[in-house]
């Protein structure tokens, strides 16, 4: 059915294609074709006109003989200034196949251009730099298809695994034109790569020997791959060349010719049909039923995408206008990681930060994480990882580093070399320290730079942001990170910071300690080589999923070859040696921090504030790691006079009054060394910084505090006839052993601190343990007790 065009502003989707075959099989998928009387300048005989759904769509050919890169991409930048109301691009045509263990592509199947490993869904094989031997550094990026089309990818996806597709329906419009049939293109013949095609435009002639053999699949079944698709100047008909770049690329599903032409200023997806296996023995006859397999494909992938996400997503040329700010990324300054896959939290971010296929009224609105957690936990390999992942996105990805003010304002300086030149004045452009030029003035015009209304796509990351500008008075690094974020309602902004502060920035993630098996595989990539999880599980529990211990214990056993048992027993015994040892030889893809010096900028920072909350921390090392319930502290008190006297003058009140108490553990919290337990009121500190918290403390401070502990824990015991007995009972359990097992590394019982109170302390805490039937470690109790006792 015809009916009279619209408008040129009426169109919405871009069909693109090479070849004749390819356009002709576009058209037929049209539910209305329009009708053209009256022309729109003189490359109107390269459209054809129509709709699939409720999407108007022109179809776009390829002048005649001017396949690859460079005519699509001039092609594309034609339509944006014909139609201007084009969201997006579908480049739809015929492709050659790389089939493989991983990837069972058959000719006919069709392969859909999807982000993949360091990919975008494209990549342009034969740009780069070429070094010895001729091997190929690629260099640029290329854009992932926008995030419209990312969603209705992913919905095609479930509905195939549904067994919903529609498919077939599509396909069966091509009935009535035998070309396009399955039927006339022949058979499907794989051959080993390294053979080559013998004569003939057919197989007949070539050895069946080297046939390989496959799984037998129905004649009319298409199956649809997604991945990436390389796209290069030349036709590739190699079958060694082919698996070798498919090798370097980590995996290539399709070769092409014009996608890069596309894929580099205009937001597209690209769907290809298999004719051929990109080797020698490449002929045209499956060209038409692959064109029709993709034509089908794409027309099922539209009519999943509503009008209304179309209407919303930005038009083409408003985002091909912000290339002219691309700016190539650069791994200058970011620390090169071993990252080891964290799915759930890379989702995280990806929602907030991607910056496409936003609705209008929300697609001019900056985007900011506070990436939240404790120092090494991981915050800025997971920032590494998101940015490398989604380059081609952003238009620039910016690392500053945030540990001080001066770092930050030379991360700047040192970035706006990269701008392009007329963009900003040269002086900021060619800024170096120790010049008469003004750095203040390199920030301001960076920060214009990227607060331009058509410079929307960029990426910034301020990392390790852990300095409190509250305390400015009192750190000279400290600053107000607010004063370096465009002021623009455009932009992804990405912190990485252990303050709590910092989370009414913008959207927050709390990033806590990795599972078991992502544990596994972190301490796998430092220590280089296999070992058993029998020998290494008592010391990856003792790590808890910490990504910064698991490294420093991988790599610091790699290097000694030390046994997982010998470092266990270090970690439990000479903890603060084998920190030492490892501070010497600190891990550069952490910024050469260690675990030692990551935590202690946070714990001065607590102690210049709140002397109480500092102390608080200490204290808690001498008890269970996973809770302290204010009650044990308030029950000790009112129980035990010495000991009131002791916590209320040390913990400046904290112990009878909860508010004051909850405000100190919230400033903890605050630096991500005390956490909230899900689903309750209660705090926990993480087995490592435990460990760190003991260990930092000198020999008076471990007596003194040991002290404290067990008077804690004894005062705390309820008159074993009371309701609340029990109850009580099963929280005191865990601090009591705690403190036995710190007990022999630490010296309590020196005459000064022989009294009363530790005797009753002591066998109060032998009655704790020996109703829980514990009476190996009741007796000691008992026996402790009753030796200061005598001494009394």
């Amino acid at each position: 059915m015809n009916r009279q065009r619209p408008p040129p502003s009426a169109y919405t989707v871009a069909w693109v294609s090479a070849l004749p075959i390819e356009s002709a099989a576009a058209a037929e998928m049209l539910d209305e074709e329009h009708d053209d009387p009256r022309s729109h300048g003189s490359n109107i005989d390269q459209y054809v006109f129509g709709r699939i759904g409720d999407h108007n769509v022109v179809i776009a050919r390829l002048p005649s003989g001017q396949m690859g890169n460079s005519s699509a991409a001039a092609v594309v930048a034609r339509l944006t200034a014909v139609f201007p109301s084009i969201r997006f691009a579908l480049m739809v045509g015929i492709g050659g196949g790389v089939p493989s263990a991983v990837s069972d592509i058959r000719l006919g199947d069709v392969v859909v251009g999807h982000p993949h490993l360091q990919h975008s869904g494209v990549v342009q094989y034969d740009f780069g730099k070429t070094g010895p031997n001729g091997q190929i550094t690629r260099t640029g990026a290329l854009d992932a298809p926008p995030k419209v089309l990312l969603n209705a990818i992913a919905k095609l996806r479930e509905n195939h695994h549904r067994h919903l597709s529609t498919l077939p329906t599509h396909l069966s419009v091509f009935d009535r034109l035998q070309e396009f049939r399955r039927i006339r293109a022949g058979s499907d013949f794989l051959f080993e790569a390294t053979y080559n095609h013998a004569r003939g435009e057919t197989c007949n002639c070539c050895d069946r020997e080297m046939m390989i053999e496959r799984a037998e699949r129905g004649s009319e079944e298409v199956v649809i791959h997604y991945g990436t698709i390389a796209s290069g100047n030349q036709v590739m008909k190699d079958g060694g060349t082919r698996d070798r770049i498919s090798a370097e690329l980590g995996g290539v599903l399709c070769f092409e010719m014009e996608a890069a032409g596309l894929a580099i200023t205009f937001p597209c997806a690209v769907i290809r049909g298999i004719c051929d296996y990109a080797d020698s023995h490449e002929n045209k006859s499956w060209q038409p039923y692959a064109a029709a397999t993709a034509a089908a494909a794409t027309k099922e992938l539209l009519l999943i995408i509503p009008a209304e996400e179309v209407a919303k997503t930005d038009a083409a040329g408003r985002i091909t206008n912000s290339e002219k700010y691309r700016v190539p990324f650069s791994l200058k300054g970011i620390p090169q990681g071993r990252f080891v896959d964290r799915l759930d939290e890379v989702r995280s971010l990806e929602q907030v930060l991607m910056p496409q296929g936003q609705p209008q009224s929300e697609g001019c609105r900056q985007r900011v994480v506070v990436l939240h957690g404790l120092g090494g936990i991981g915050k800025t390999q997971l920032s590494v990882e998101f940015a490398r992942k989604h380059q081609a996105v952003f238009t620039s990805v910016f690392w500053l580093d945030g540990s001080s003010e001066d770092s930050l304002k030379q991360s700047i300086a040192d970035s706006a070399s990269r701008i392009p030149q007329g963009q900003i004045p040269e002086a900021s452009r060619k800024y170096f320290s120790g010049t008469d030029s003004d750095i203040d003035t390199v920030i301001r015009d960076s920060i214009e730079w990227l607060s331009r209304t058509e410079n929307k796509h960029w990426l910034i990351i301020f990392d390790n942001v852990d300095r409190d500008y509250q305390q400015r008075e009192t750190d000279s690094d400290a600053y107000d990170i607010s004063n370096y974020i465009p002021d623009a309602d455009h932009g992804s902004v990405l912190i990485t910071t252990r303050l709590a502060s910092l989370q009414q920035l913008g959207e927050t993630l709390h990033l806590g300690s990795v599972n078991m098996s992502q544990a596994r595989a972190i301490f796998r990539k430092w220590y280089n080589q296999d070992f058993d999880s029998n020998d290494s599980d008592e010391l990856l529990q003792l790590l808890d999923g910490l990504p910064l211990a698991l490294a420093q214990a991988a790599a610091y056993m790699s290097e000694t070859g030390i046994s997982f048992n010998t470092y266990t027993r270090l970690y439990k015994e000479q903890w603060k040696d084998l920190m030492r040892n490892e501070d010497t030889a600190p891990l550069k893809s952490y910024g050469n921090r260690s675990i030692n010096t990551t935590w202690t900028v946070s714990y001065n920072a607590i102690r210049a504030k709140n002397e109480g909350a500092a102390n608080l921390l200490l204290l808690w090392a001498h008890l269970d790691h996973k809770t302290l319930p204010f009650w044990i502290l308030q029950a000790s008190a009112n129980r035990s006079r010495a000991l009131a006297e002791d916590l209320l003058a040390w913990l400046k009140h904290t112990a009878d009054d909860e508010v004051k108490f909850l405000k100190v553990v919230r400033l903890l919290r605050s630096y991500c060394l005390v956490e909230s337990l899900d689903g309750s009121s209660a705090h926990s500190t993480h087995p490592v910084v435990h460990q760190w918290a003991f260990h930092i403390q000198n020999e008076f401070q471990q007596a003194e505090l040991s002290r404290l502990a067990v008077l804690i824990i004894g005062y705390a015991v309820p008159d074993e006839y009371t309701t609340e007995y029990h109850p009580k009972q099963r929280q005191l359990i865990p601090h009591a052993e705690s403190w036995m097992e710190r007990m022999g590394r630490t010296t309590v019982n020196t005459e000064a601190e022989v009294n009363e109170d530790i005797s009753y302390a002591l066998h109060m805490m032998g009655v704790l343990l020996s109703d829980r039937g514990n009476l190996e470690k009741a007796e000691k109790m008992y026996q402790h007790a009753l030796e200061d006792y005598e001494k009394t």
